[in-house]
């Protein structure tokens, strides 16, 4: 899955020379914690948060009698962000999730050159993930521990394809130090015939305390 599609195109942004309670009133409006700062051309200057201006507003900088007289800053140029972390609409969202998560962060810019294009959200992540696992689509969730190997994940896939039910998503995630877990979901009423069928055939179909001793 690739950045491009995923990302928000249509976007609300400010220049530098804006003020702090414009850009405070953006954020309401459009009910978003994140403001792209752009020059001329769309080129990406920095990024203003719904948290930095709080921060302003308990230093005093929003709403009050202050226009930069006393040396406060009253731009979103002053307090924007400019050293950023950016991504292109060819990048996967794996990259995407990495830096959100190590860099604690709510929000990337996608660019192209240095022209803002995009930007996305952990929200848009989430859905991403909601999508490929088909988790609103009607199924149910079978976990099935496996030996690290591929053939065992080829047989298993075999095994349901001969029990002739309809597999909507399959994730595999490491388990221990030396296997698989299996997650399937599956579109079935009768989701014990399948765990039972599985269990035939020599699969270890998880139970909750599985997962609990491979962490």
């Amino acid at each position: 899955m690739f950045v491009g599609p995923r990302m928000k195109r249509d976007l609300v942004t400010v220049t530098p020379g804006a003020t702090l309670e414009e850009a405070s009133r953006l954020l309401k409006a459009h009910r978003i914690h994140h403001l792209p700062v752009v020059e001329e051309g769309n080129r990406l200057a920095g990024i203003v948060t719904d948290t930095d201006l709080r921060n302003a507003t308990l230093d005093g900088t929003i709403g009050g009698a202050d226009r930069g007289d006393s040396g406060r800053p009253v731009t979103v140029g002053e307090i924007m962000t400019r050293e950023l972390v950016t991504l292109s609409p060819g990048d996967t969202l794996d990259d995407a999730m990495l830096v959100l998560s190590r860099q604690r962060i709510g929000a990337l810019p996608v660019v192209e050159g240095d022209r803002l294009v995009g930007v996305v959200t952990k929200a848009d992540i989430l859905s991403a993930l909601l999508t490929t696992l088909d988790i609103a689509g009607i199924g149910v969730r079978i976990e099935v521990v496996l030996r690290r190997d591929v053939k065992e994940v080829a047989r298993l896939i075999g095994v349901l394809g001969d029990a002739d039910v309809e597999v909507r998503s399959v994730v595999l995630s490491p388990h221990g130090s030396d296997g698989y877990a299996a997650f399937i979901r599956v579109a079935t009423i009768d989701v014990a015939s399948v765990r039972n069928r599985l269990r035939e055939k020599g699969f270890c179909v998880g139970e909750v305390s599985d997962f609990y001793e491979a962490g």
